[in-house]
């Protein structure tokens, strides 16, 4: 079975996938959607996409039956409406995190997408890279024990987007989502602190398990550094892409080098949102899980306001 895919947008990564798909017999991208035509064009190209339209609505209205799902990249502010849409005329979803401005909407996009009977995926990409999947199979496999003390850190560039609430619900939502995923269940209680372009997450969850996350946006260049340690009551875990990125400090300002990053955590995505449409079933990191993640960044957005921990009461989070 060949799935056809529909790129909505041509943001972050777009390029990226004229690798991906290679590697991907059973995908191929039928059509490009993006208001400047002539990036639709260059990206189409590239993918081997035969399409190209200046919006999803003009992509529905002339060719509606010539793709099967849709990738949406576009800005955080537009993707709960084009997912909305595109499960309208039945088209399975795959989109960029966040899925949503909060988990109300995200809520709207669950129910859109189960009305119609189509997959919705969300990217979380941090689930997807391969230390953190084999971090998840040890726990899986019993051999850390039970989940104690989770550690995190995520640096990335500095952006004119460096407020703490925009890093929380735009960035950090992908940690607390990897953070959810580990312990297998939502944190009890959360709190949060901040400074400029810089956010840190204490999370706490039953029995007595602990998630720290750092959220920096202060990094001068070369793209980004991420790093994780998880210490369980039988053992312990530690992964980071030190063999992807090298951090540089002669002086001054410290930076990151690129070495090889890779394509893998897209490729596992798209092939597990390809499997869930094939097998008719829920795809890992669905929309769910996503609105978990948006519920707890925007309880921890709440303690950066108050200077309060919130505790979850009865399926909500409530300060304490």
């Amino acid at each position: 079975m060949m799935t056809r895919l529909a790129l909505i947008g041509c943001g972050e990564n777009a390029a990226s996938y004229t690798t991906v798909t290679s590697r991907l017999p059973n995908v191929v991208f039928v059509a490009v959607v993006d208001p400047e035509p002539d990036v639709a064009q260059r990206i189409a190209d590239s993918l081997g996409a035969s399409i190209t339209a200046n919006s999803l609505d003009d992509l529905l209205d002339q060719h509606l039956d010539a793709f099967d799902a849709v990738l949406i990249l576009e800005s955080s502010g537009s993707r709960a409406s084009l997912a909305m849409r595109s499960a309208e005329t039945g088209k399975h979803v795959l989109v960029a995190s966040p899925l949503s401005p909060s988990a109300q909407t995200a809520e709207d996009v669950i129910n859109a997408c189960r009305s119609a009977n189509v997959r919705l995926m969300v990217s979380h990409s941090l689930r997807f890279m391969p230390s953190q999947q084999e971090v998840k199979a040890a726990l899986t496999d019993g051999k850390l024990g039970e989940p104690g003390l989770l550690r995190m850190h995520r640096w990335t560039e500095s952006t004119d987007q460096s407020d703490a609430d925009g890093i929380m619900m735009g960035q950090t939502v992908d940690g607390i989502d990897l953070a959810i995923w580990l312990f297998d269940g939502m944190p009890t209680e959360v709190y949060a602190v901040s400074r400029p372009s810089y956010v840190q997450v204490h999370l706490g969850f039953a029995d007595g398990g602990m998630a720290l996350i750092d959220d920096a946006r202060t990094l001068p260049g070369g793209g980004e550094y991420f790093s994780l340690s998880l210490i369980g009551s039988t053992g312990a875990a530690y992964a980071d892409d030190h063999h992807n990125r090298n951090l540089l400090f002669r002086g001054g300002d410290p930076s990151a080098i690129e070495t090889d990053l890779g394509l893998l955590h897209l490729t596992a995505q798209l092939q597990e949102f390809v499997a869930a449409i094939e097998e008719q079933r829920e795809p890992a990191a669905n929309g769910a899980d996503s609105q978990a993640a948006l519920q707890v960044a925007e309880a921890a957005v709440a303690s950066l306001q108050s200077r309060q921990a919130l505790r979850l009461i009865g399926g909500t989070y409530e300060l304490v």
